[in-house]
């Protein structure tokens, strides 16, 4: 146990996948709770107390990068309340869904959380160890693979950030062909899906509300798209009383 001024949130993870440890992390920050679960170094589920329903965050997201179709969720949803398991292993067990993506997804998502925490710095935590563990029937995720998404979104974020601004940015998508970039980039599902949410007026805040993905990735691949020269930075949006104020001066 200790504070997150003294450990970081990585350094953590590294200590206990390394170790092959067994038990549950509980995370307490001024804003959120979070609980990660170990099984042999792996994690095996996660609850943040920003989201109310785990799985139905996966759904969603699962939806919104088109892995699964609502009939395929529907019927994962209808046999997981016959045996509560977790959903993604159902969906894979069903073969609605591959297994890789469903690791990649659920890795980003914990990174995407425990970025959160990160950013925060401010903290306690405990881990509380389960020496009895046993092996678990559904799908856990590499911890590894887990802190390599940390890496990546911490960095791409702290970027962002210092590119877009503030929240209230208003995004335009570059129209200039011939200041495009001209290297090759790559644009994966999330970031065509996100890149598609932009509508000259919405604000960096808006864009990720639209998407429903998690807020740090909307970030940070908004960032890499300005940064880019994909997406243009405009003035940030006013709110009905700056206007007010500015049309009476």
């Amino acid at each position: 146990q200790g504070t997150l001024d003294t450990f970081s949130v990585v350094e953590i993870l590294q200590m206990l996948g390394k170790a092959r440890r067994s038990g549950t992390l509980h995370i307490e920050c001024p804003n959120r709770q979070i609980d990660v679960h170990f099984v042999a170094g792996r994690i095996a589920e996660t609850r943040d107390s920003t989201r109310v329903f785990t799985d139905t965050v996966l759904g969603s997201q699962l939806l919104k990068r088109a892995l699964v179709n609502e009939s395929q969720l529907n019927d994962a949803l209808a046999v997981q309340e016959r045996q509560p398991r977790p959903l993604g292993t159902l969906l894979v067990e069903g073969r609605h869904l591959h297994e890789r993506d469903l690791r990649e997804v659920l890795s980003r998502q914990i990174a995407n959380t425990l970025v959160a925490v990160k950013v925060e710095t401010t903290g306690t935590f405990v881990f509380v160890a389960d020496p009895g563990a046993k092996p678990v029937d559904f799908i856990t995720v590499d911890t590894h693979a887990v802190l390599m998404d940390i890496s990546s979104l911490g960095g791409d974020y702290c970027l962002a950030i210092e590119v877009l601004g503030q929240a209230n940015t208003v995004l335009v998508r570059n129209r200039d062909y011939e200041s495009l970039p001209r290297h090759s980039m790559t644009m994966g599902r999330d970031e065509l899906y996100i890149l598609a949410q932009g509508d000259d007026h919405r604000t960096v805040r808006e864009i990720a509300a639209a998407t429903s993905l998690e807020e740090i990735t909307v970030v940070s691949i908004l960032g890499m798209l300005a940064e880019a020269g994909v997406v243009l930075v405009k003035a940030e949006k006013q709110t009905r009383a700056e206007a007010d104020v500015e049309l009476k001066a």
